[in-house]
């Protein structure tokens, strides 16, 4: 049983590399959804499991995105490890799980990070329209988080 539920502990990381592998091939009237598509799988899991998603599997996933995307090795590892510590601070204002409350803190937590981002990488204009898509999108992908939440929390 031990094994199981080490094994169920590691859909999170799984969540997070879906999407990215989701985000790559989507684009939305030539506007890529990436990079702010994989942020709602890893704010929704710092919100509500932190524990689930820990540091290693951000520095994982940030290099997988650098891969893929084909940045410099490591600095979006950076940017997500810089992203979970903030994470720490504004989990206690979240606690209410209010709903309205969560998509507002998605809203400015995707912000700063895509502004981050694109100061060293790309263009403001293109990461904007990204970060209105992902921002529109939050509400189905973490109704479908949640119930992969759910269900974990029944087995682990």
């Amino acid at each position: 049983m031990n094994f199981l539920s080490s094994l169920l502990k590691t859909l999170p990381f799984f969540s997070v590399v879906f999407m990215m592998m989701g985000g790559c091939m989507l684009s939305i009237g030539g506007y890529p959804l990436l990079p702010a598509f994989f942020l709602i799988p890893i704010y929704y899991w710092l919100v509500f499991r932190p524990d689930w998603l820990p540091l290693w599997s951000l520095v994982g996933v940030g290099l997988i995105y650098d891969t893929l995307v084909g940045n410099e090795m490591g600095f979006d590892s950076l940017l997500l490890m810089l992203s979970a510590f903030l994470a720490l601070y504004i989990r206690p204002f979240l606690i209410s799980y209010r709903f309205p409350l969560i998509w507002a803190a998605f809203g400015i937590y995707s912000f700063g990070y895509l502004i981050l981002y694109g100061l060293f990488h790309t263009g403001i204009s293109p990461l904007f329209t990204s970060w209105v898509y992902a921002v529109a999108l939050y509400p189905l992908v973490a109704r479908i988080l949640n119930h992969i939440h759910l269900m974990l929390q029944v087995y682990v």
